[in-house]
């Protein structure tokens, strides 16, 4: 076979080239000491150098999510040793006020101490790291704790994120309480009906405030100053309520009663999803009946409104409450009360019922019957409330309620016993004598001149019982000489008759209907007393509407004699309350102690913030009593912090651990890459060597051989 030059020439080319590609490969891997540069020339190895590659990546995120967490923990720790040293000295400061009696302005300095002990461990709290309040939650906000002052310039008020910190006694209610967490590599699990994060899985880079420093309160109400409002004028305020935030708006009215009515009205369509539906009386304090706590604050955010006039009552307020849990049952009591420049002695009784609820109940009607009473024609409209939150505490729009420890005095049954059983013996002749009849809340008043004999006087005192019926129900004396309400009363047969279904069908047929959720209005009747009762439905939820339908029976037949409830088997009932006689003859012996009806309002804050500055206004109206509970909180809030900066020393263990672990694998890894991507220097070097010389040869080949035998075919 004939072997031609073009053949030569091809092959030589062929392998030239193979060849140079070979040293210039070679001399790549050497310069850049890579086994390969594209995925292709090692499959296997770069799908492994992929994945290490990968790993080292997530590493470096990780341990730099860990050193933003170190800085946060130090930081947070640094802060939270601060407060503790902080929460110190208030305890000191509130030990050294109460200890010796001073004057009222050693007080003021004290207060004055405490507000700046407030104010710094507000600074604490806003510390920023990274561009972030450490305290913060998940917002950005620079300063999530501020503090309000009173209309006297003294801070009152702490606000997180712009709520008070009593409003809600659950952190994760307040704004912006989302936790924030870094990734660091233990593989972050996420529920998959709550789309929440396992915080067990990955490391929270920052702290709820609230929950740090405490939130929420035993009770509380919110107090609306009825005459800020002016009317025409817009108003928006936000109402907490049992952790639930709505936000009401409302044009003012000419009077109290219409601004009353038209609050309540945004109220019942703010929180008509709610729970409970929270109620103003007509002094204008909002509470729930459950007793939870309700704060309000002006709504800072809305346009051209007015500013509305709000005592948020959740912490140390200056009022008097009445104490009907340990008033003992059918006693009378004397107080002195002084609203404005008006002071009156207000006789009142105890109530005396085998139901607990029904007695407190009757003690709070008879104070608020004889608070109106004793100041019908001054101008005040004294106001006794019957919610839960608030139960018991008299109040006055626009005055302040001073109640005289130093006067009140023991009163004594003289001829009406707790069992309403009649004594006529030994009543005084020519003296008048008064008692109160009272059927649940209803009332009438009695009087009589004694005779001295005790027939015609106990003749006299039948009468009066027997011709006074409050409510509309008849009472009256059997031969045991015990008063009790007669069987003839007007409801008796619709009580046997199983509480009048037939009067009630239609409303039966309405309540187990389809229920929405909206309000429904219906009107009662009873006797002499109709009532419009407005309850929300509760959409496939037949308890809950009942509930709501009870609460408003409750409200609404207050006054009134009679007690109205909605049962599944029964639908309305009707029964009478109890039957109470009350003597008002007064004896002149003192008394205190146990036999005190009235007491000052006490209500502490889970927040020490709060606490600190309730005591500083608790020393500045003398009121030593409140000032020493707060410190008892005080070192138990300390103690909390104690075990929370306890807590923080062992997250930064476990962030040193995780840098350690994080660290050890990077090392691990870089040897796989080298292993799998680093050239070995010697034998490329070699192989270069090789390339090269074979490279020379071929080109010393071509420069004898190929030449001649293109000259030789040309010649």
């Amino acid at each position: 076979m004939r072997v031609t030059n073009s053949v030569i020439m091809r092959g030589f080319n062929r392998d030239l080239n193979r060849v140079g590609s070979l040293k210039n490969d070679t001399m790549h891997r050497i310069t850049s000491t890579r086994k390969f540069n594209r995925a292709s020339e090692a499959p296997l190895s770069a799908a492994k150098a992929l994945n290490i590659r990968k790993s080292l990546y997530f590493s470096a995120q990780y341990k730099e999510n860990l050193k933003v967490a170190d800085s946060f923990y130090t930081e947070a720790e640094t802060s939270l040793l601060q407060v503790s040293e902080k929460l110190a000295s208030i305890r000191e400061t509130i030990i050294a006020a109460c200890n010796t009696t001073k004057s009222i302005d050693e007080y003021n300095i004290y207060a004055q101490q405490l507000e700046r002990h407030a104010e710094e461990i507000c600074a604490v709290f806003n510390t920023d790291t990274a561009g972030r309040a450490i305290f913060g939650g998940e917002s950005d906000d620079a300063m999530p704790f501020t503090i309000e002052k009173d209309s006297n310039g003294n801070a009152s008020t702490v606000l997180y994120h712009g709520v008070p910190l009593n409003a809600m006694n659950d952190p994760k209610s307040f704004p912006y309480s989302d936790i924030v967490v870094g990734d660091i590599g233990l593989g972050i699990n996420v529920d998959q009906k709550t789309q929440e994060i396992d915080e067990q899985s990955a490391l929270r880079i920052s702290f709820n405030g609230s929950e740090v420093s405490g939130c929420g309160a035993e009770r509380g109400v919110a107090d609306i100053d009825l005459t800020s409002i002016k009317e025409g004028r817009a108003y928006c305020i936000d109402v907490f309520a049992d952790n639930v935030k709505k936000t009401i708006s409302f044009i003012g009215k000419g009077s109290a009663t219409d601004n009353i009515a038209e609050i309540q009205k945004q109220l019942d369509e703010a929180f008509k999803k709610s729970p409970e539906i929270p109620i103003i009386d007509k002094q204008g304090v909002i509470s729930l009946t459950n007793g939870g706590i309700v704060c309000a604050v002006n709504n800072k955010y809305a346009e051209r409104t007015q500013k509305l006039g709000i005592d948020n009552d959740s912490g140390y307020t200056k009022k008097y409450k009445l104490d009907v849990e340990n008033l003992t049952p059918g006693k009378e009591y004397s107080i002195s009360v002084k609203i404005g420049d008006t002071t009156k002695q207000v006789v009142f009784a105890a109530g005396n019922d085998p139901d607990p609820d029904r007695e407190d109940e009757a003690s709070l009607h008879n104070l608020q019957n004889a608070l109106t009473k004793a100041f019908d024609g001054t101008g005040y409209e004294p106001h006794v409330s019957f919610t839960e939150a608030n139960k018991g505490v008299i109040t006055c729009e626009g005055e302040t309620v001073e109640i005289d420890f130093e006067s009140k005095k023991k009163i004594d049954n003289s001829f009406i016993g707790i069992d309403n059983t009649i004594n006529a013996k030994g009543l005084e002749a020519g003296k008048e004598y008064t008692f109160t009849i009272s059927i649940g809340v209803q009332t009438a008043q009695c009087s009589f001149i004694a005779t001295g004999v005790e027939n015609d006087d106990y003749n006299l005192i039948k009468n009066q019982i027997t011709t006074a019926s409050p409510g509309g129900a008849l009472v009256k004396v059997d031969a045991y000489d015990k008063a009790y309400i007669d069987d003839a009363s007007p409801f008796a047969a619709v009580n046997a008759a199983g509480g009048g279904n037939a009067l009630n069908e239609s409303t039966k047929k309405l309540i187990e209907a389809n229920i929405d959720n909206k309000k429904y209005d219906i009107r009662i009747s009873l006797g002499s007393y109709y009532r419009d009762i407005k309850f929300n439905g509760v959409k496939d939820d037949f308890d809950a509407t009942i509930d709501n339908l009870n609460a408003a029976l409750k409200r609404e037949f207050i006054d009134t004699a009679y007690d109205v409830t909605y049962t599944k088997a029964d639908g309305l009932k009707f029964s009478t309350k109890a039957l109470s006689i009350y003597s008002t003859t007064l004896s002149t012996e003192e008394g205190k102690g146990a036999d005190e009806p009235i007491e000052l309002e006490q209500i502490y804050s889970g927040n020490y913030i709060q606490l600190t500055l309730d005591a500083a206004k608790a020393l500045r109206n003398g009121d030593i009593g409140y000032a020493n509970g707060c410190i008892d909180r005080i070192v138990e809030a300390n103690e909390k912090l104690l075990v929370e900066i306890a807590n923080l020393g062992c997250n930064e263990d476990f962030i040193s651990f995780n840098i350690d672990r994080l660290t050890t694998r990077e090392y691990n890894s870089l040897e796989r890459q080298n292993e799998l991507e680093s050239a070995n220097l010697e034998e490329e070097t070699t192989l270069l060597k090789t390339y090269s010389a074979l490279y020379n040869a071929c080109l010393q080949m071509a420069s004898e051989v190929v030449p001649n035998s293109i000259f030789n075919y040309m010649k």
